[in-house]
């Protein structure tokens, strides 16, 4: 699949309400401006009311597989509670926890969005909760530490929404002169 196919629309949806002038698609496009396409995805972007974390494509690419990997090692979590596995319990927990790796990221991506970084962090560390609950071989604690986890998830993706924004608008928003920070495998 042609990566710029995918980046595209959803630049185009996340710039639209940004204030900023949408990215314009190139000539002959199904997107190009003006056409159906562009203009109803202005128009969803124009309903969301969230917050917008401004991110560069490659940024929002990065996170958005970080959010899937994430979902995976919840769904893990709970396949391994209940065959009561508490190692693969602990083990999928690790991958959402809080490290100094991800607390640079979160920083890194949240750095253009007030309040972004604190809701990122936080969900790390509640995954933290997880495995600890799974040494103790508590399941009940397992449970009630995954569904704090998922709070923190559903607010945060209740608060932010991802605008994709080119280098120099990220620059300029978050007052940074670097180059976006990628570290694949960092959850």
């Amino acid at each position: 699949m042609n990566l710029y196919k995918v980046v595209l629309p959803v630049t185009l949806l996340l710039t639209a309400c940004s204030g900023e002038p949408a990215a314009t698609p190139p000539a002959g496009t199904d997107l190009a401006a003006g056409s159906a396409g562009f203009q109803a995805f202005a128009e969803l972007a124009s309903l969301d009311p969230r917050k917008p974390v401004p991110l560069q494509p490659i940024m929002a690419w990065h996170q958005k597989q970080d959010m899937q990997e994430h979902l995976v090692a919840i769904q893990r979590i709970i396949g391994a509670l209940g065959r009561e596995d508490w190692d693969a319990v602990s083990h999928a927990s690790e991958l959402i926890g809080s490290s100094p790796k991800t607390q640079q990221m979160c920083q890194h991506m949240g750095a253009g969005a007030d309040g972004f970084t604190a809701l990122a962090l936080d969900f790390h560390r509640r995954a933290d909760a997880i495995g600890e609950a799974a040494r103790e071989r508590d399941t009940g604690s397992v449970l009630q530490a995954t569904s704090h986890t998922l709070e923190a998830c559903t607010g945060c993706h209740s608060t932010f929404r991802q605008e994709v924004v080119d280098s120099d608008t990220w620059q300029q928003r978050t007052g940074s002169g670097q180059e976006p920070i990628m570290n694949p495998g960092v959850q």
